[in-house]
């Protein structure tokens, strides 16, 4: 796992000093090694963690006639076969890396290469006589890759950050990206928060001829439900590809551990990683809150695998961690998860490099919650909007404020709002964070003056639409958005901080292909969720684990912003650059904080995501 970057400058040709400063938010991405190249108005930069090849594969990297330079941030899972491919078509080989097969792959099928790749990654070709770069990210968007433009001036890199050094990239905070932000806690792509940086959408390549960018969707994720053959059929073909995809994540030539959660999804990648023949030292975290805390079950599991476990209790409410966090992400990110992510992976980089996730199960194989009230919510769409509308709102009144999401009159309550909405707007509703009435009631006058599309039209972009069924379309949406922008980029920016690369077997493409054949019954029927992970691996596992209630890797934010955080964060919000700078209005982030504080309603999303803004903006 590594960090790039790179630019075109036909103007002022890049210097040793410019790529310097591009490399040095690089450093915790690469720990390793380091390199820099300049030809003619290219430069390129290249920071290395050493995983295969430890002595070979320093990079930028180059074909025979060096017409070719690579740069490369990921793991290409399948490329022994691939090498040896490549060597029988005549093809010089000087590494044992995956990078190099990059290379080679490229000059044979051009962009056609990426339909061959099983990894994740996020790389750049230069053609070194044009100056041309062909640029690509993997097809769920494991690896990151943004890049900024101005005239014939060009410039990527694996953050954004490394792009900030760059004098004629336009830094000024996108307002735009500010308001999806609190709706979503996360800026989809492609923006970010920066007016002038951009993302590349996951299952994307792009093409810079030196004046133009030319952008491409090389994949796309589709529920099809076409499966061949029966649900026992089935149940064999998660298993056999799921062990594969495994087996294809242990090789490294540095130690490889697993995320132990003791949830379904990680003790299932515990116990094929054990079936594999691998000594496996496994990793939890567990926390003094006992409703967030799931160190029993990991004890299980790790028990009666027999693996070398290693448990360490953490106090995520200490506020350094999060002032630590939020820069190492470089940009405003407030999904609260990424305070336990983060501390596990400090604790698991100090044994091994490599980690093995259970990330993307839920996803494909309808773990969420949401998509089961998305299901009970049909039936309503027969009532009229109105007469919903006005009976949820009566019968809201007479229950107790929802002082906290995790609760029954918490759940109860979010269950009236969205029964108001259908199809994508009830959907909008019910992942929304801080919905646009209340955001808007917060800005000031830099956020009221700027103007932006309907959130749900964030959506509406990833929407197939009918005649597909609608659980099918949002599963299709979450795949495209929610895993990519938020699960895998707090997995990629929490382990990354550390030098430490995570790898997901549920992200293989051959699982992920298997999963969108699968019809939704096989995956939610009744109460259960990911039932056919549960039927196809039950003798793999103690049944605990199987019956046990889904927790979530959450931590209590609603109750430390009414405790524990509740001075910092009345000086971070109504006094800090948020209001300051005109971003929002100190009377009305009072009013916030004060009904939390005073159990009138949870707010603590919208509060949280503003912590997390404003900490950001003391760091630029």
């Amino acid at each position: 796992m590594c960090g790039i970057a790179g630019i075109f400058n036909p103007e002022r040709p890049p210097d040793i000093e410019l790529l310097a400063a591009m490399a040095v938010p690089l450093v915790k991405r690469g720990p390793d090694d380091g390199g820099t190249a300049v030809h003619d108005a290219v430069g390129l930069v290249h920071r290395r963690l050493s995983v295969i090849d430890l002595a070979g594969g320093r990079q930028p990297l180059y074909n025979e006639d060096r017409t070719l330079a690579l740069v490369f941030n990921g793991e290409i899972y399948d490329y022994a076969a691939l090498r040896q491919r490549l060597i029988r078509n005549g093809h010089a080989l000087k590494t044992e890396t995956d990078s190099e097969v990059l290379l080679h792959l490229y000059e044979d099928r051009g962009p056609a290469m990426l339909d061959e790749l099983n990894g994740m990654f996020a790389f750049a070709i230069v053609h070194v006589d044009s100056g041309h770069i062909f640029l690509a990210r993997d097809r769920l968007g494991q690896k990151p890759l943004f890049y900024a433009r101005e005239g014939c001036r060009f410039a990527f890199a694996s953050g954004p950050a490394s792009l900030r050094v760059v004098d004629w990239v336009d830094t000024r905070v996108d307002c735009a990206a500010v308001h999806d932000y609190l709706e979503y806690q996360y800026i989809p792509s492609p923006r970010t928060i920066y007016c002038g940086v951009h993302k590349l959408p996951a299952a994307h390549y792009a093409l810079w001829d030196g004046a133009s960018l030319t952008m491409t969707r090389y994949w796309e994720p589709s529920v099809t439900s076409d499966f061949g053959g029966d649900y026992g059929d089935a149940c064999g073909a998660v298993r056999e590809r799921l062990q594969t995809a495994v087996k294809r994540r242990l090789v490294a030539d540095v130690p490889v551990g697993l995320f132990l959660s003791g949830g379904v999804d990680s003790s299932l990648i515990c116990a094929l990683a054990d079936q594999a023949g691998t000594r496996t030292q496994t990793f939890s975290i567990g926390f003094p809150e006992k409703k967030y805390d799931e160190r029993a079950y990991a004890e299980m599991v790790a028990g009666h695998l027999s693996t070398d476990h290693h448990f360490l209790e953490v106090a995520p409410n200490d506020f350094s961690h999060l002032q630590r966090i939020v820069g190492d992400f470089e940009e405003p990110f407030c999904d609260a998860s990424m305070l336990p992510m983060s501390l596990l992976s400090r604790f698991a980089r100090e044994h091994v490099t490599v980690a093995l996730s259970g990330d993307a199960a839920d996803e494909l194989f309808g773990g969420y919650y949401r998509y089961r009230v998305m299901k009970l919510c049909q039936c309503m769409a027969l009532v009229p909007r109105a007469m919903r509308r006005s009976v949820g709102r009566a019968m809201r009144r007479m229950l107790p404020p929802k002082t906290e999401e995790r609760t029954f009159f918490g759940r109860l309550q979010r269950l009236l709002e969205i029964s108001e909405e259908d199809g994508i707007d009830r959907y909008l509703r019910l992942i929304s964070r801080c919905p646009s009435p209340l955001k808007q009631s917060l800005y000031g006058p830099r956020l009221l003056e700027t103007e932006w599309p309907a959130s749900v039209s964030f959506l509406e972009d990833h929407d197939p639409g009918p005649p597909k069924a609608l659980i099918d379309r949002i599963m299709e949406v979450d795949l495209k958005t929610y895993l990519c922008d938020d699960i895998l980029v707090k997995v990629d920016r929490a382990s990354m901080a550390y030098g430490l690369e995570v790898r997901s077997p549920f992200l293989d493409p051959d699982v992920v292909e298997l999963a969108l054949a699968l019809p939704d019954h096989w995956k939610q029927q009744g109460m259960t969720r990911k039932r056919i992970l549960m039927d196809t691996f039950r003798d793999l596992l103690p049944e605990e684990i199987f019956s046990r209630r889904k927790m979530g890797f959450g931590v209590p934010i609603a109750r430390w912003l009414r405790g524990d955080w509740r001075d910092q964060t009345q000086a971070l919000l109504t006094e800090g650059r948020l209001v300051n700078d005109g971003f929002f209005d100190r009377s009305r982030l009072q009013w916030l904080i004060d009904e939390h504080g005073a159990n009138q309603a949870d707010y603590s999303y919208a509060i949280f995501a503003l912590m997390v803004l404003e900490l950001w903006m003391n760091n630029q």
